[in-house]
């Protein structure tokens, strides 16, 4: 990556305001807990209907259920039918890197309290998500330490780190000004210092934060002008990367991919959220079908091109990624009468890549779609355990990227089967 002339100092500076957020970090670091490693989460939202392929429950009394078989992946059981093909090339590639979660209670069927529960293993919608943390904890350097692309996530103290890239990649604007989709017939003439009116400008800054701690102590404020200039920093480090992606991409995971992957590999980032939907069909569940397909179809593609990419390390950015496709909820027994099915406060998840025991089925339901209760360091289930919950799952992942959990999630036990 080459150094940047000054010149880019004024888009460096609208990337610092646009980083720094309502928040600032926190005061002290945990020590990572094992190897450090990237966190893709992949956010199914909407509240998937597990039944549909990660939690079979065919011939099952009390439970609406769609075509299908189960079949038998490296050690996976899921369901499989000829209207999701998605789903059995998926498991077909991949099952073996797989860790297949079931019966998480999350204990809400209210879209952003599910939400918030199981990617901050908290109810408070001001806790920093597992993104932030691992973003926060590991990859402080990164230009973009934990970049968001889809609509789901929680920055809290950490909003400084996080950027929000959008549905139009964002980054864009930052990176290449010319990318910029004028909405104007004629373009703003815009003007750009040259390299001593820069050097100016970023003592001018300096001095003024400098000025400001004196006069106010460091504190809050303190803090937040440091995670002013180092958005600055890392806005510049970002404007060296040249192509990040395409603009204009919607919700489907491929352009998504294509953004996240490039951020990985290229070391921009340490944390990565897209977003695939809606899975909320109160009306008509069997879209589940389309959306299953979809989804797994794209996560194919997303971990064959992981395979084969090289990441910063030198190993593939399999190797150096946990991936977590996560849905806020799941969806009740039986259908209503729209033929489609409401929220329901149990649902699955999948754990993909580096350190994750693969061909592992962890945790279990039981006929009525409840959680029963497991062993978490094995997994199985055991009348003797508890069930898992969301507090658990999250632990169990920033575990499993190199986080120790114990200072974010205190009290905690972390859903240690995840690891190999």
């Amino acid at each position: 990556m080459t150094l940047l002339h000054r010149r880019t100092f004024l888009a460096g500076a609208t990337a610092g305001l646009a980083a720094l957020g309502l928040g600032v970090r926190g005061t002290s670091r945990a020590a990572p807990a094992a190897q450090a490693r990237n966190l893709l989460l992949v956010i199914a939202r909407g509240g998937w209907d597990v039944t549909y392929a990660l939690d079979p429950k065919p011939d099952t009394p009390g439970v609406d259920a769609p075509a299908g078989t189960v079949q038998n992946f490296g050690g996976l059981p899921i369901f499989v039918n000829d209207d999701r093909p998605g789903v059995t090339s998926f498991f077909d590639a991949h099952a073996s890197r797989c860790a297949l979660v079931r019966g998480i209670e999350v204990r809400s069927i209210a879209h952003l309290d599910c939400s918030a529960r199981m990617l901050t293993g908290t109810s408070s919608e001001t806790s920093p998500d597992v993104g932030a943390i691992v973003a926060y904890e590991l990859g402080l350097e990164r230009p973009v330490p934990y970049l968001v692309l889809g609509r789901t996530s929680f920055t809290g103290p950490h909003a400084a780190i996080a950027t929000r890239a959008g549905t139009t990649n964002q980054l864009h604007a930052l990176i290449d000004p010319n990318s910029v989709i004028w909405i104007a017939a004629t373009p703003p003439v815009s003007w750009r210092p040259d390299d001593v009116e820069a050097g100016f400008m970023r003592a001018y800054v300096e001095h003024r934060a400098a000025a400001v701690k004196t006069a106010q102590g460091y504190g809050e404020s303190g803090r937040r002008l440091d995670d002013f200039l180092g958005a600055i920093d890392r806005a510049e480090s970002l404007k060296a990367t040249g192509e990040l992606g395409s603009i204009n991409f919607n919700r489907d995971l491929g352009p998504q991919t294509e953004v996240a992957l490039a951020a990985l590999e290229q070391g921009l980032s340490r944390a990565v959220q897209i977003e695939f939907d809606d899975f909320d069909t109160h009306v008509g569940n069997s879209a589940q079908a389309t959306l299953h397909d979809a989804l797994f179809s794209g996560l194919t593609a997303l971990v064959d091109e992981m395979s084969v990419r090289t990441g910063p390390s030198g190993a593939s950015l399999l190797d150096e990624t946990v991936i977590a496709v996560i849905s806020e909820m799941g969806r009740t027994p039986r259908l209503n009468g729209d033929d489609g099915k409401d929220h329901w406060p149990v649902t699955s998840a999948l754990v993909i890549g580096s350190g994750v025991a693969g061909g592992r089925v962890i945790g279990a339901t039981d006929d009525g779609l409840l959680a029963r209760k497991i062993n978490h360091k094995t997994g199985a289930p055991d009348d003797t355990g508890r069930p898992i919950d969301y507090a658990s799952l999250t632990a169990g992942l920033l575990a499993l990227a190199g986080v120790d959990p114990a200072p974010h999630l205190p009290n905690v036990e972390p859903l240690d089967a995840l690891r190999a």
